[in-house]
């Protein structure tokens, strides 16, 4: 195990240097804390929670409560969660998770985490336009960071969902296509109305004309995705591809293409927003946008480390990648 002399050499500091970066104290340049960061990555080093903890009277914890079933069984957010919990542990932090019940909302969970001091700070995930969440923390005085863009300042780390919505649909544009069709998760998330934004100047700079009904609004399910893709091939002019705002409804998209005895791709295309293990093996593979995940998670625990320590917040665009598979005529 890597111990923070090896850390110091590595960075070519000093031990004290490391303990500032580390413990948020101290004045240190961002080009010595990158490099004992770096340090810290390449070593694998893990400081001793007990003594850091005993030293500083911090819990040395940092809290997320587990988002809508759907979302947590989520591939993409196991990804996360593993670059999350291996972020906090190069900080010296473990994660500490719970479930959001109708007894106790978020909001309250959160507060009883930082007045009994079980956690110093807290990940506030699929962050909505009017989130009563981050109101809540500010009151009392929790500090936190949103895993998506936050409607006021604040630490966050967000995909970009204007720059991926136009990256796909200049993909299906340049193949042709005019009605395209937009199934996207609830409008109240933020990155579902960027979706929307980067969807509606796609079509603009196209020349292409907005047509409400090819967009639907849903739960976010699979079986959602699934009722609006049939209710849109019931139509007289159905669209001739679809993008599917959540891996969860591209799925559902998926089968009722199939069911509706349609070939994907030469009948009609269908792209998913989030790449997933399983969009690589579907009957076709699945043309998707890859969002970092493992760094995305990473890149929240040490925001919300950060702004424990009074460091900084941190604001980090995530750029998502067009990974073409076979779903849209290629």
């Amino acid at each position: 195990m890597a111990t923070i002399k090896e850390v110091a050499r590595q960075a070519n500091v000093s031990i004290a240097t490391v303990s500032y970066v580390l413990n948020g104290t101290g004045s240190v340049s961002a080009s010595t804390r990158s490099a004992v960061l770096a340090a810290v990555d390449a070593l694998n080093y893990r400081p001793s929670y007990r003594g850091r903890a005993l030293q500083s009277r911090r819990s040395m914890t940092v809290g997320l409560v587990l988002p809508v079933p759907a979302r947590a069984t989520d591939p993409s957010f196991g990804a996360l969660l593993a670059g999350l919990s291996e972020g906090a542990a190069q900080g010296g932090y473990y994660v500490l998770l719970a479930a959001n019940t109708a007894a106790q909302p978020e909001a309250s969970l959160h507060g009883a985490w930082h007045r009994s001091g079980r956690v110093d700070g807290v990940v506030i995930m699929d962050v909505q336009s009017d989130d009563p969440r981050i109101a809540a923390a500010r009151a009392v005085g929790v500090p936190f960071i949103c895993a998506g863009r936050t409607p006021t300042a604040g630490a966050f780390v967000a995909v970009d969902g204007v720059a991926g919505m136009l990256e796909a649909m200049a993909h299906l544009i340049v193949r042709g296509h005019e009605r395209i069709a937009l199934l996207q998760p609830p409008l109240e998330g933020l990155l579902a109305a960027e979706q929307e934004a980067g969807y509606r100047e796609a079509l603009s700079e196209a020349g292409l004309v907005f047509d409400p009904a090819l967009v639907v609004e849903s739960g976010g399910s699979e079986a959602e995705g699934y009722a609006a893709t049939e209710e849109w091939l019931a139509q007289p002019e159905p669209p001739s591809a679809i993008v599917a705002g959540t891996s969860a409804l591209a799925f559902g998209a998926l089968h009722a293409l199939h069911d509706g005895g349609l070939r994907i791709g030469p009948d009609v295309a269908l792209l998913s927003f989030e790449d997933t293990p399983a969009a690589a093996h579907t009957a076709p593979p699945l043309t998707a946008l890859r969002q970092p995940m493992h760094e995305w998670g990473r890149a929240l625990a040490r925001g919300l480390i950060d702004v424990i320590n009074g460091v900084a917040e941190t604001q980090v665009i995530v750029q998502p990648q067009l990974i073409v598979r076979r779903s849209c005529g290629e």
